[in-house]
């Protein structure tokens, strides 16, 4: 079924109308509908500390954490994605469809990589995100080890991190915040010898 609706081209408003009658959630990702599957154990316990850490360390920034039942507007004419969590600082912009609320403005998107998703995080998910212009920084969360990409844009400037083993701080950008790999991985399973330092 995702093989066929991934070849199935439709519009924005043909999706938006056709998906607000789904029982389970469905991406746009230029002009192709892509099925949302399931989340491992580990995708699910790293998602949750990731919440966890942005909601208390940038709440009180004027930031708003959302998982993945938040629906984010990347381009008006054929992507519309379900990022695994999205922030947005400063007063949200939302377009209304239907009953669902769809974010304009995200500030911070997170995807965790799994081997059904990774390739199209990495390649157009990721070139979709960096051209939002509210947009400051997009994480690629590997849950098979402490792992975790960062593409940020000051300005001008993009930069492109890594934060890598246990030890390892992600650096979020405006404002400023720092949270512990050793939190965010600390429930998830994998291999020791995966912990790179």
């Amino acid at each position: 079924m995702a093989e066929q609706l991934a070849e199935y081209l439709v519009s924005a408003d043909d999706y938006l109308a056709w998906e607000s009658q789904q029982p389970t959630k469905y991406e746009l990702i230029d002009n192709r509908i892509y099925p949302m599957t399931g989340a491992s154990r580990s995708h699910n316990l790293i998602s949750t500390k990731l919440a966890v850490a942005l909601d208390s360390g940038l709440a009180v920034r004027g930031c708003e954490t959302y998982t993945s039942d938040m629906r984010v507007q990347v381009d008006k004419a054929g992507i519309y994605t379900y990022p695994d969590l999205v922030v947005v600082c400063g007063e949200p912009r939302f377009r209304q469809y239907v009953t669902q609320d769809t974010l304009l403005n995200p500030t911070l998107i997170f995807e965790i990589l799994s081997p059904s998703t990774e390739l199209i995080d990495r390649s157009q998910k990721r070139e979709q995100y960096l051209q939002i212009p509210s947009l400051l920084g997009y994480f690629l969360v590997a849950q098979d080890k402490p792992l975790i990409e960062a593409y940020t844009r000051q300005g001008d400037e993009r930069r492109y991190r890594v934060a890598s083993g246990l030890d390892a701080r992600l650096v979020i950008p405006a404002p400023e915040y720092e949270i512990p790999l050793e939190f965010i991985y600390s429930k998830a399973q994998f291999d020791p010898a995966d912990n790179i330092k």
